[in-house]
């Protein structure tokens, strides 16, 4: 009896020391490439060229995964220069398949496993992961509840300014990063957004920053409250609080990819330095969060939206089943489905453009692509 405890004992501390280590494993997974390196065979170093050649096509496969489009000329510099100089740095094993030389050129073909994870990273860095994501657009909305509770027109002044000032930081923070900007267009329209911001209806004003052509929604609020008078200088001086809140969802489905706060000591009416520091630091926040979702899309299916028109139930169930056949999808969730029209959520791991060429292949049923969105699909049942 004792013999079998101890035996138990053992096993769980083994779990203890290595479960730990093989979930990290599980998580920085590279992806597996076969690739072909040539060179010229009369080189003297013919096989060292060669097996470089390959190494770097193995890291392009790599690359492949997140950048779908063409790159610009700076941005191919950019890889040439920061990522396929250093191609072995991205390779985490790799053995040779096949190597000779066939009609003066020197041939080496090698099954290699690429660093997803260190590639990702780097490619953000010259800001290349957003294109993971077909470089989504952002639209950016701020607004104060303070300037319609507070009485004062000084104080909505103040509010007001904050706003303004944080969003210009927001903006020009984002276009740094690589983001693409919507502008809300007409004060018309920015009015009736952050009306529904105010009404708590952010699905609302998602949905008609979609119609802007925006995928992304950026929603802040700036609240500088009146907190006291203090004397600097000799001078009476009016100190305001100093909080920023910002939420990033996506308009097409919802979804909320990002939501924080920060606060900063109370600073006089015109400082909005302790603001703007704020802003820096929660903008960090915010982008990290983004891309770091995107970053895990390379391990974990993404969730996207499937809106079918003309569908009857029968034929519903007949696309479950045929979408599960689908390589790399992995689950099917009906979330509604009433008078002719369906909403499917799936979870895919590739882009969307890719998933849509597969559901346009399939046959009996057969269905339409008729719009694509960044994280949904709406499509037409042809049968």
């Amino acid at each position: 009896m004792r013999e079998k405890e101890g035996r138990i004992l053992f096993a769980i501390f083994l779990l203890i020391i290595f479960l730990p280590a093989l979930s990290l494993a599980q998580y920085e997974t590279g992806k597996k490439v076969v690739s072909k390196g040539v060179a010229d065979g009369k080189s003297s170093s013919a096989r060292d060229e060669a097996l470089n050649d390959a190494l770097r096509k193995a890291v392009e496969q790599g690359i492949g995964t997140f950048v779908a489009a063409e790159l610009t000329v700076e941005q191919k510099k950019l890889v040439d220069e920061r990522i396929y100089t250093e191609s072995r740095g991205y390779i985490q094993n790799y053995k040779i398949v096949r190597e000779g030389e066939t009609g003066g050129i020197y041939e080496v073909e090698i099954s290699a496993l690429v660093k997803m994870e260190k590639l990702a990273g780097d490619l953000e860095a010259i800001g290349l992961l957003i294109r993971k994501k077909q470089n989504p657009r952002v639209m950016v909305i701020f607004y104060s509840s303070e300037i319609d509770r507070n009485r004062s027109f000084f104080d909505s002044d103040v509010a007001r300014e904050g706003n303004r000032n944080t969003e210009n930081q927001v903006e020009s923070s984002l276009i740094e990063k690589g983001f693409k900007l919507v502008d809300a267009g007409q004060a018309r329209r920015k009015k009736q957004l952050e009306s529904l911001f105010l009404k708590g209806d952010p699905s609302r004003a998602a949905k008609i920053a979609k119609d802007f052509g925006a995928e992304i929604l950026i929603q802040g609020e700036v609240r500088r409250s009146f907190v006291d008078k203090r004397s600097i200088f000799g001078r009476p001086t009016r100190f305001f609080s100093n909080e920023i809140r910002m939420k990033a969802l996506e308009t097409d489905t919802g979804k909320v990819l990002f939501s924080g706060y920060k606060t900063r000591p109370p600073s006089g009416v015109g400082a909005l330095l302790p603001l703007e520091d704020a802003t820096s630091e929660l903008m960090d926040e915010m982008i990290e969060g983004i891309l770091d979702q995107w970053r895990k899309d390379v391990f974990q299916a993404g969730s996207y939206q499937l809106d079918i028109s003309g569908v009857s139930f029968t034929l519903l169930s007949r696309l479950k089943e045929k979408l599960r056949n689908i390589r790399g999808l992995s689950d099917v969730q009906v979330r509604s489905f009433q008078s002719g029209h369906a909403l499917l959520e799936v979870k895919y791991q590739g882009a969307i453009e890719e998933l849509a060429e597969k559901i346009s292949l399939m046959k009996a049923p057969s269905f339409e692509i008729v719009g694509l969105q960044a994280n949904a699909l709406e499509m037409k049942c042809l049968d």
